[in-house]
């Protein structure tokens, strides 16, 4: 059977296993079970059982439900509350303040969960309505937590890069490291947005009258104290080399149990629905997880992974041309498609065509992140408009969510330019970190 024919196949015929209905775990393995079976016979299924217990054994796959734990626990952890009390004090004062303050508050969960529901639910419940109540509107409310709240899949713990890591063969730190730098350009790029916005038109985001003393803010700003320390505790033991990922993200649940303790929030109630919630995730991820390493594994045995390289350098574009339509094709496939089934379609194929050009597949990967990050906000089937939803107060209609998010999605797509003309942005983190090391 002709590479051609086999890629037809196997992309046809996942394309047409979505349509159905049938769940991306089944449809990948499937696809690949039977394109295997028929070009090699009976004894070629034995790739799937050392595909899937060779992916078990990798140790890096066990951040995955440390981190997705640290993230429920900090949706009810009180923490969130606190952080947006020392906001409100701090910025509510200046027009767009608590905006702003919600992005800032993003930044937080992001580097303490790596996940981007955490921050958007909790943000929803806590921030929103206290933002419509002082006649903030619509659009800046609800996108200022839309889009900062995807900053959960770029900065780290991400379990995205994680994923994006192991299907891409690149180093899980490094990828960490890397996604800082953009992510603190992301998150200054919402600030000043909403600045420029509210000092061009005040009534999109008026300043409260409410008052506080000097020492009212002071005091406010033990609040921090927590959030600040489980930062340190998983992305400073990371830098230093003092833990691996894996390692970090025990720490970082460690630290996230205090906290909710110190909260008095904690309970084995909330242990129970923790855990539950944790292996449901992480189970459904690890399933799609294996079918993709077993889909890779038949195409790249029969030849894919030349013949896309071959198409691609024959084609006659550019070294960037390549890069851009990567990047477009991601862009679209994130309008319909679930972010990790993108992840798991495109990175195998992707990342040794970004080698053979001679870019850096660390760069690339924030990049793919960032696209990523796009996914969840655009419509029609972005997660964070989802979650946004699932909050929001009477009178928050999802054409109100929809039409918030484009000027944060306008924010996200520069910011990837920047950082495709200024790759540094994210290289220097890591770069610095392997001096250290040696």
């Amino acid at each position: 059977m002709s590479i051609e024919l086999v890629t037809l196949i196997m992309f046809g015929g996942l394309i047409l296993c979505l349509l159905l209905g049938i769940p991306l775990a089944w449809s990948l393995g499937g696809v690949a079970i039977i394109v295997s079976f028929i070009m090699w016979g009976p004894g070629s299924l034995m790739m799937v059982v050392y595909n899937t217990f060779g992916s078990m054994w990798n140790i890096v796959l066990v951040a995955i439900p440390l981190f997705m734990a640290m993230g429920i626990l900090m949706e009810r952890s009180g923490i969130a509350e606190a952080l947006f009390e020392t906001i409100h004090r701090w910025s509510g004062s200046l027009r767009g303040g608590i905006a702003m303050g919600v992005v800032v508050i993003c930044v937080l969960f992001a580097a303490m969960t790596g996940v981007s529901a955490a921050a958007t639910l909790t943000m929803g419940v806590v921030a929103l309505p206290a933002m419509l109540k002082r006649g903030y509107a619509k659009s800046i409310a609800l996108g200022s937590i839309a889009g900062p709240g995807t900053l959960g899949i770029l900065i780290p713990p991400s379990i995205v890069s994680i994923l994006i890591a192991m299907v891409g063969n690149v180093s899980v730190g490094k990828l960490f490291m890397a996604g800082i730098g953009p992510g603190i350009l992301l998150a200054g790029l919402f600030i000043a947005y909403i600045g420029i916005r509210s000092w061009i038109n005040p009534d999109l985001c008026p300043a409260h009258p409410e008052k506080f003393t000097m020492q009212e803010k002071l005091a406010s700003l033990k609040m921090v104290i927590l959030p600040l320390l489980i930062v340190l505790s998983v992305l400073g033991s990371i830098f230093f080399g003092i833990a691996t990922p894996t390692e970090a993200g025990a720490l970082g649940v460690t630290a996230v149990l205090i906290a909710v303790a110190i909260h008095k929030r904690f309970d084995w109630k909330l242990i129970k629905v923790v855990t539950i919630e944790t292996f449901r995730i992480t189970g459904l991820t690890m399933w799609i997880f294996y079918g993709a390493m077993f889909f890779s594994a038949v195409y790249a045995r029969a030849g894919g992974a030349i013949f896309l390289g071959d198409l691609v350098m024959g084609a006659g574009m550019n070294r960037w041309s390549v890069i851009l339509s990567m990047m477009g094709l991601s862009f679209v496939l994130g309008m319909f498609v679930d972010p990790f089934a993108i992840i798991f379609i495109l990175v195998p194929i992707c990342f040794p065509i970004v080698k053979s050009l001679g870019f850096d597949p660390i760069w690339f990967g924030i990049l793919f992140v960032i696209n990523m990050q796009m996914g969840y906000v655009t419509p029609p089937f972005g997660y964070q408009l989802f979650y946004l939803k699932s909050v929001a107060p009477e009178g928050v209609s999802t054409l109100d969510i929809y039409k918030s998010v484009f000027p944060f999605l306008a924010v996200l797509i520069f910011g990837m330019a920047l950082l495709m003309l200024f790759p540094q942005i994210a290289l220097w983190l890591p770069e610095m970190m392997m001096k250290l090391k040696g």
